[in-house]
């Protein structure tokens, strides 16, 4: 019985630095160009464009540079940084990443700063996830959206958004295309 245990406590830390060691060398910017290119594709048969300068290895993960989506809206990010999360992926059936971002703004006839920020992406067959969403810039969000990829609209969603005061009386207007609702003097994006 304790051959049997310290074999099986070998072969355990033998698979696990194995994988570490897969996960340590993996050619992380072929692996980042590779997606963008699935992404710019997809996106592109959606009518958005995706463009960006280039992309950068990271432990564990990627970046891209100067990034920008082109569709309903226009999406800027100075940088976004892409780390898949393995073991939630195994769990949740489902890829996970962790993704932070660096000067993010949304034009909608005026630019919205949302600053540097992150969350943690579920991508499903039908919605994208987002969860433990959190930006600092002069619009903040924190909480959780989802997307429908078939609809292409918000889902279910709960997230407080954080508005200049100067942009307060805009936010009526957004109620049109987004699901807005004010209660006091917060306003949250809220689809059950």
């Amino acid at each position: 019985m304790k051959k049997s245990l310290i074999k099986l406590i070998k072969f355990l830390l033998f698979i696990t630095a194995f994988f570490y060691a897969v996960y340590i060398f993996l050619p992380w910017a072929s692996i980042g160009r590779f997606a963008m290119s699935i992404a710019h594709n997809r996106l592109e048969r959606q009518g958005m464009r995706l463009n960006y300068t280039d992309v950068a290895g990271e432990d564990g993960g990627f970046t891209v540079n100067n990034l920008t989506l082109n569709g309903a809206a226009n999406i800027s990010v100075s940088s976004i940084t892409i780390k898949p999360q393995f073991l939630a992926s195994v769990l949740s059936l489902a890829p996970v990443c962790d993704i932070k971002f660096t000067g993010a703004g949304v034009r909608l006839g005026q630019t919205l700063n949302f600053g540097d920020g992150g969350f943690l992406l579920t991508a499903g067959r039908y919605e994208i996830l987002l969860e433990n969403l959190k930006t600092n810039g002069d619009f903040a969000l924190n909480g959780f959206v989802t997307f429908n990829l078939v609809t292409m609209k918000l889902g279910h969603s709960d997230a407080r958004l954080d508005v200049p005061e100067n942009f307060a009386q805009n936010m009526g207007m957004l109620k049109n295309f987004l699901p807005i609702v004010q209660e006091g003097d917060r306003w949250h994006l809220r689809r059950n």
